[in-house]
């Protein structure tokens, strides 16, 4: 954003120190359609026209995804689901932060793999829990943090300011801890710490944010992935648990927990590759079965 035109930047300004603390005032005391209806017309449709840009971003990922022409009306239809699914995620997460553990559970519908956290939590190792952009993990970090134990989320800070601040208040109703990260390999020794001690950590492994990433085969073309997950849970003796927290028809929550992997203490790409890579084929999977609920916008296989 600092290249930005200065209009473009008051633009941005503005309309995350507005719109942010609207829907978390009113995510609790307006009905949860009018929120979502909000999110549509007056967030992400002046968003798209300001800067469409983005729209035609997300196109060219879903026509990849789809195998379809990036002007194939289903692809249009998918990305745009995929905007306003974005704006949902944050509806729902202002909202469920707020509400007590009960009302959060009431809005589980599908809960698979249980046994695996269970049994991954009992051996008493740090666990790294594993996921992406995708559906709606700020939530699952709550709903854990609000009936199992606190859970600490690494992240990259948002570029914008407003956004960081309500998600971090966010957080922290929910008994969630934020972890930034940057590109100094220090960044990381709080996790470590967290991993070690036994504690319970979560992180995306869908996007190269310091373009370190290892190459994999994704959906028909090299897109690269972040090894920093699996070299931090290598190094913590921690198991990773990759999950997923996707939402259905009904705006209800399913959770899937998969089959958690064992890694090795060597930290080489030749001894981690094969687990990211499995990583990446259950992420296709899912993002095949919901690729409305996979939120990327910028070139993810490149200009």
């Amino acid at each position: 954003m600092a290249g930005s035109p200065r209009w473009l930047q008051a633009f941005y300004k503005a309309y995350f120190a507005f719109w942010i603390p609207a829907l978390a005032w009113a995510a609790t005391w307006w009905p949860l359609g009018l929120m979502y209806w909000m999110a549509r017309w007056l967030v992400i449709l002046p968003f798209n026209l300001v800067r469409p840009k983005y729209l035609r971003v997300v196109r060219r990922n879903t026509s990849r995804i789809l195998g379809l022409p990036p002007e194939h009306p289903e692809v249009k239809r998918v990305a745009l689901a995929m905007m306003w699914e974005h704006a949902y995620h944050w509806v729902d997460f202002f909202r469920y932060a707020q509400l007590s553990p009960e009302e959060v559970a009431a809005n589980i519908a599908a809960l698979e793999g249980w046994e695996r956290f269970l049994s991954a939590r009992e051996s008493g190792r740090g666990t790294l829990l594993l996921t992406a952009h995708m559906g709606n993990p700020e939530v699952g970090a709550i709903a854990l943090g609000k009936h199992v134990e606190k859970v600490h989320v690494l992240y990259w800070r948002d570029r914008f300011a407003k956004a960081e601040e309500f998600r971090a208040k966010m957080r922290k109703l929910g008994n969630v801890q934020g972890i930034p990260v940057d590109a100094s390999p220090l960044s990381v020794v709080p996790a470590l710490r967290v991993l070690r001690s036994g504690g319970l950590l979560a992180c995306h492994g869908d996007r190269d944010f310091n373009d370190q990433g290892w190459p994999v085969e994704f959906f028909g073309a090299p897109a690269k992935f972040p090894p920093g997950p699996f070299m931090l849970a290598a190094r913590g003796r921690a198991l990773v648990l990759p999950t997923f927290f996707l939402v259905d028809a009904q705006r209800k929550f399913r959770v899937f927990y998969e089959e958690p992997f064992e890694l090795p203490e060597d930290t080489s790409e030749a001894a981690l590759r094969p687990f990211l890579e499995r990583w990446v084929r259950m992420l296709e999977a899912r993002i095949r079965e919901h690729p409305h609920q996979w939120y990327c916008f910028y070139p993810f296989w490149g200009s």
